[in-house]
Formats: structure tokens, C-alpha cells, sequence
């Protein structure tokens, strides 16, 4: 008659522990000095005889005690110990028979010398210590944790079982509570469903080989992918465990403890989940540790299998590993690949649609797919009559803004602009200027893609113009013009929350920060940049050092940005000079003559206001030498006034606010 397999996993611990209960029964009379019924040994082997019958016939879930052994290859002994020590755990008959055999000594918790009478016989003694030695796979995997007592005997050490352990024997398999704090478990999937470009295949060959290596029990260093936010290096990870039937571990080093101690401790877990789901540890978001530790060697000193690493773009000193790393560098997928991406991303809408955004925006798979999937809802929101609304251009830019919005607003604001280019009152040179930079903008795409300069000019695609003069010249104002002719956001950066004192964050912020102006197509404004990009000093203390490495960065960051960057400064001279040869563009915004400044008096006068007749505004321009910003706060101030008294805005409104912002400028007013 075949065995009736076990319905779940309690029936199967129950078994067990009636096998643990034949032992603790003998090993309590021999200590008494009573003979036995019957053989305990013969009993054991009829007990597990039978138990194993029915776990052969029994689906997976239902016998995960022979899951841990054949994944982890426990021997028998070892096996016995955890049950035992899951017996002391869950069954109070079992505990009180433990207690009983360690006599006057007895402790909740079972010590060497019961496990030792229990589990092993004369024949297996000898493995003891190094089945529960710091070598030891139940030590090592951290099943089970010996507890060392100062002054006591090896025998005397009370032993415990992983609480992961209690709980997968009786039923329940999730990694451990600590764990989970810092680490998530994915299963394999399948390979088809993963969103990769073509261009991404090489990287995954290179990881599939090292895996091979690895389950060769050949040594490999850790495979450190490192790229933009949404590249796919967690995907491309997936994919190479998958396509080798593995699954993936992935650990946010972010949530790991600084402490080493605590950092150690949770090393035996990591490494035992791994080998129990087969999967490939990957420690995602590594950063050079102050403390100079190497993770790997703190969290797996002697585990020889895959492991893995992500990190953003490299801008500084790489994380450190003793079993040294392979860095493969993920960038953002060329526009063929990006509109075959957006095109799956975006289901049925036109393929024109997709084209546009590929073109358009430089941007990362998983942003595409974030990205559509928020576009496509705000199209849904505009559903009339039981139709479905239309997905436009305007759309994808604001599910893409929405995207990147959240870090480009954390080290700047976004600014719109009312004012148009009739505002604006320049001399013409510097006009002509400002719209060959939009030229070059608009035509980007033709001169150098489709006119091949891209390949003759390896570096500096981007565009960056510095805008110097003094306040209120219409530097940002400009700054804000451009963006709206062009159809881009504008961010203003605040270098407050850029710069930092701690070593290697300004160059990551930096990075973070021209990654999402890139992606989302904006225009990034660095009001009074020479706080930034000021000329590099002699080196004569680490902070020299520390502000020229990030002037370096900056450099080679600004050449190799795609995207629109504009620099204001008040002080041209400040500036470093290598920054200045690779600017697009240089203009230099004058205080504005008289003429220019009364077409700024009449251009900020709305028409609508109400207003003298015998305003003379050539008199006010030529009284006060005041830059527009001035002007503006002038007219302003004087319309309050006016509206204050009742009456339209007069000469007496306006004279008195210009001698007020006058005084203001720090000037002394004329009689």
C-alpha cells in the first residue's frame, strides 16, 4: 500500500519531532541508569523509514525540512540537531523532557552537551565540533547560533535555533524579519517579459558567463553595474540570473547598519537564503563607505558564490570589494532603441507619438515606462461622453516632468515666465546673439546627427552660455525666454542644497542633477555661478584640494552634458577660464542707456493701468541709471501707491519710488 503523503507542513514537523522524542527518552534513561522497552536506534530507523515514504509522496510545500536538506546538504546529524532544537521551541513535553536530562543546570535553552547525548551516537561523536563549529554549515548559514559563555565549557554553550528555521518548518517560508528590513527576494521570470534595449545584450552575456564561472566553483569578482536612474540595472541583473534559473537577492546597501558588528551579523542570512533559493545576491545602490569596509567581505568573507552590485554613475572613488569588481557602465539607449521602447511602452497610440518622445528625450527604460504609464492616465482623466481622450505631446511631457520633477526640485525650482521677448530691451548685438543660441537648439538634431558633426565633435554636444552683468540686466529673464521659445522647463538651481561640505556628495548631486536635466529635456539656470564654477586655487590645504576635484568634475560633467545649461554671474572674472572656453555662448548684458532705459519705463507700464497724461518718462530715464530689475521694482512700487491714494499712477508716484530703489542700488540722488 503506496504511503499517504503529508497534507501540510505540520504533519511532516509532527513526525519528526516523535522521532526527536525517541531520543530524548533514551538519552533520559541512560542518565537514570533504566533499562529500555525496546531499541531506540531500530525505532529511529522504522520512524524515519516511514517518514520518508510519505515525503516522497507529498508535493514540495508540504515537506520543506526536506527542502533545507537537500539545498543547503545537511547531513543526518545535522538535520537531527534542528529538530530538536525546533522541538525545545514549539512542543512543551519536549522541553520539559530536555530540561529534565540537563538536571540542576536545566535552562530553557538546550546546551552542547544535551545535543551531544541526543543527536550524536558513539559512530558520529566525532563531528560534533565541526558540525556545530564557527565553520560549520548550521553556524555559517546561520540556522542555528552557538552562544559563547565566558569562563564555560564548550558543552556548557547554549545553542539556539533561527527563528527562519521554526518558521519554514511549519509551513511559512519568508525570509527572516531582519532580513526583510534590508533585502527582497524576486523569483525567477520570464526573460521575454523584461523591457531590455538590444544594446544592453553584450552586458548580459558578460553576466551570464560570470554566473557559469561561479556554479563552476571558479572564483569571480563582483559584477558592478553602474548607471543613470531607470538604465536597467536591476533588469538586466533578473534577466542574467533568470536566463541561468536563478533568482535574485536584492539588498538595499542603503538599509545596511553601519555598525560592523551589526553589518557581520547579518551576513549567515543573506548567504543562507541565497544558497536556499538559489539566487544571485545583488547589492543594490553601493557607495564608498567612510569606513573604508569592503561589503563583501564584511557581510560574505568565505561565500563562494554570485555575487552582484548597482550604483549610480561613478563620479568619485569607486565602492571597495576584496574580491575586486567588474564595472560595466550602462548609459541611456540610442534613439532607435528608445522609440522601439516607447512604442511598447505606449500600446496602440500613433507611432508618430513615439518617434516624437524618442527624439525628444533622452531617457532611461524605466523611465519610459514610468513615464507612459503616467501619460496615459492623464489622457484617461480627459475621457467625455464614454470616449477614451486622445494621447498627445503635451501629455508625455507632463507624465516625464512628473517623472523627474521630484529630483530636479529637490536642488532647484521650476519657474515659469509671463513676459515675452517685446519685454525685453537689449542692444541688438546682444540680441542677435541670444537668438543664434536658440538656433543652434532648435537645429541641433540636423547639424549634428544628420549633418554627421556628432562623430567629428566627440565631446561638448551640450549648449551652455554665460549670461554676466550686473543685477537686474534681464539675465534670468533671458534665461527664462529661451526655455519658453524652446518649449522647456526651466530650473532654477539653488547651490545651497547643491554644494556640501561632505566629500563626494556636491559631484553627486551634480550628477543627479544634469542625469534628470538631460532626460527631461530642461534648461538648467545657475544664478550667480561663480559660487560654483570659480576658478581653482594652489593647492595648500584639503579643502583646496576638495573644491578643485569638484571643478574637475564639474569640467568634465558639463562637457559631456547633452542639454541646454545657462550661467549667470555678476562677476565674469571669477570664473574659471577652462569653463570659459567651453561655453557656446558669452554675452555680457550692459546697464541700459537712456534710450533703452525709457523703452523699459514704457514697456513695464501696462496699458490697462491707469496712468497720467503727462508721465515723462525720458526725464526718469535719464535722472536714474537703473538697470531693468530696478525699473520694474520702480513701476511696481508706484502703482501701489497710486492705488493706494485712489488716483491713476503720476510723475509724483514714479519719482518717489525711483529715488526709493535708487537709494536702494546704494547711489546718491541728484538734485
Amino acid at each position: 500500500m503506496a504511503a499517504a503523503p503529508y497534507a501540510h507542513a505540520g504533519e511532516h514537523l509532527r513526525d519528526q519531532l516523535a522521532i526527536v522524542q525517541v531520543g530524548l527518552r533514551a538519552a533520559a534513561a541512560r542518565r537514570l541508569g533504566q533499562p529500555l522497552d525496546e531499541d531506540p536506534d531500530a525505532l529511529v530507523a522504522t520512524l524515519e523509514a516511514a517518514s520518508a515514504a510519505r515525503a516522497a509522496a507529498s508535493p514540495r510545500a508540504a515537506v520543506p525540512l526536506e527542502r533545507l536538506r537537500g539545498e543547503l546538504a545537511l547531513s543526518p546529524t545535522e538535520v537531527r540537531v534542528l529538530i530538536l532544537l525546533v522541538g525545545v521551541e514549539v512542543d512543551v513535553e519536549l522541553l520539559s523532557q530536555a530540561r529534565a536530562i540537563m538536571g540542576e543546570a536545566a535552562r530553557s535553552v538546550p546546551d552542547v552537551a544535551l545535543i551531544e547525548e541526543v543527536v550524536y551516537g558513539a559512530a558520529d561523536r566525532a563531528r560534533l565540533p565541526d558540525e556545530l563549529g564557527l565553520d560549520g554549515t548550521l553556524v555559517k548559514l546561520g540556522l542555528v547560533r552557538v552562544q559563547p559563555l565566558r569562563d564555560a565549557a564548550y558543552l556548557l554553550r547554549q545553542v539556539r535555533v533561527a527563528e527562519r528555521v521554526v518558521e519554514l518548518l511549519h509551513g511559512k517560508d519568508a525570509i527572516d524579519r531582519p532580513l526583510a528590513r534590508v533585502a527582497e527576494l524576486f523569483v525567477p521570470q520570464p526573460v521575454d517579459a523584461l523591457v531590455l534595449p538590444a544594446a544592453h545584450g553584450e552586458v548580459v552575456g558578460l553576466l551570464t558567463a560570470a554566473l557559469a564561472v561561479c556554479r563552476r566553483g571558479g572564483e569571480h569578482p563582483v559584477v558592478l553595474i553602474t548607471g543613470p536612474d531607470g538604465a536597467g540595472r536591476k533588469t538586466l541583473l533578473a534577466t542574467a540570473a533568470a536566463q541561468a534559473g536563478m533568482a535574485t537577492l536584492r539588498v538595499r546597501a542603503a538599509a545596511l547598519p553601519r555598525d560592523p558588528e551589526a553589518l557581520r551579523a547579518l551576513g549567515p542570512m543573506l548567504v543562507r537564503e541565497a544558497v536556499l533559493w538559489n539566487a544571485l545576491i545583488v547589492l543594490d545602490g553601493v557607495e564608498p563607505r567612510d569606513d573604508g569596509l569592503e561589503l563583501d567581505a564584511e557581510l560574505f568573507p568565505w561565500f563562494p558564490g554570485p555575487i552582484a552590485a548597482t550604483a549610480g554613475r561613478l563620479t568619485g572613488p569607486r565602492p571597495r570589494f576584496a574580491r575586486g569588481a567588474v564595472v560595466l557602465e550602462l548609459g541611456v539607449p540610442d534613439e532607435p532603441a528608445r522609440e522601439a521602447l516607447w512604442r511598447r511602452a505606449l500600446g496602440s497610440a500613433p507611432s508618430l507619438l513615439a518617434r516624437w518622445a524618442a527624439e525628444r528625450y533622452a531617457v532611461t527604460p524605466g523611465l519610459i515606462t514610468q513615464a507612459a504609464s503616467a501619460a496615459q492616465a492623464r489622457a484617461a482623466a480627459r475621457a467625455t461622453g464614454g470616449r477614451a481622450g486622445v494621447l498627445a505631446p503635451a501629455d508625455l511631457h507632463e507624465g516625464l516632468r512628473g517623472v523627474l520633477d521630484a529630483k530636479l526640485a529637490t536642488l532647484g525650482t521650476r519657474i515659469g515666465w509671463k513676459q515675452t521677448w517685446d519685454d525685453l530691451v537689449l542692444p541688438d548685438d546682444v540680441l542677435r546673439e541670444i537668438r543664434e543660441f536658440i538656433a543652434r537648439i532648435k537645429h541641433r538634431r540636423k547639424v549634428l546627427h544628420e549633418w554627421g558633426f556628432a562623430r567629428k565633435v566627440a565631446k561638448g554636444l551640450g549648449l551652455s552660455a554665460l549670461f554676466s552683468g550686473p543685477p537686474g540686466t534681464g539675465k534670468t529673464m533671458v534665461a527664462a525666454l529661451i526655455a519658453s521659445e524652446l518649449a522647456l522647463d526651466l530650473y532654477q538651481i539653488d547651490l545651497a542644497k547643491v554644494v556640501s561640505k561632505w566629500i563626494g556628495e556636491t559631484e553627486k548631486n551634480l550628477g543627479e542633477l544634469f542625469d534628470a536635466a538631460e532626460a527631461g529635456h530642461a534648461v538648467l539656470l545657475f544664478d550667480e555661478a561663480d559660487a560654483l564654477f570659480a576658478k581653482r586655487t594652489q593647492v595648500q590645504s584639503s579643502n583646496d584640494r576638495h573644491a578643485n576635484l569638484e571643478v574637475n568634475y564639474l569640467l568634465q560633467r558639463l562637457e559631456s552634458f547633452a542639454g541646454v545649461v545657462v550661467l549667470t554671474t555678476n562677476h565674469e572674472t571669477a570664473i574659471d577660464e577652462a569653463f570659459r572656453r567651453r561655453l557656446s555662448l558669452r554675452v555680457d548684458f550692459p546697464v541700459p542707456e537712456a534710450d533703452e532705459r525709457e523703452r523699459l519705463w514704457r514697456a513695464l507700464l501696462p496699458a490697462q493701468a491707469a496712468q497720467a497724461a503727462d508721465l515723462d518718462l525720458a526725464a526718469l530715464a535719464t535722472r536714474f541709471e537703473m538697470t531693468g530689475g530696478y525699473i520694474k521694482n520702480a513701476v511696481v512700487r508706484a502703482a501701489f501707491l497710486a492705488a493706494d491714494e485712489g488716483a491713476p499712477i503720476t510723475m509724483r508716484h514714479l519719482l518717489r519710488a525711483a529715488r526709493a530703489e535708487y537709494q536702494a542700488m546704494g547711489k546718491v540722488i541728484g538734485h
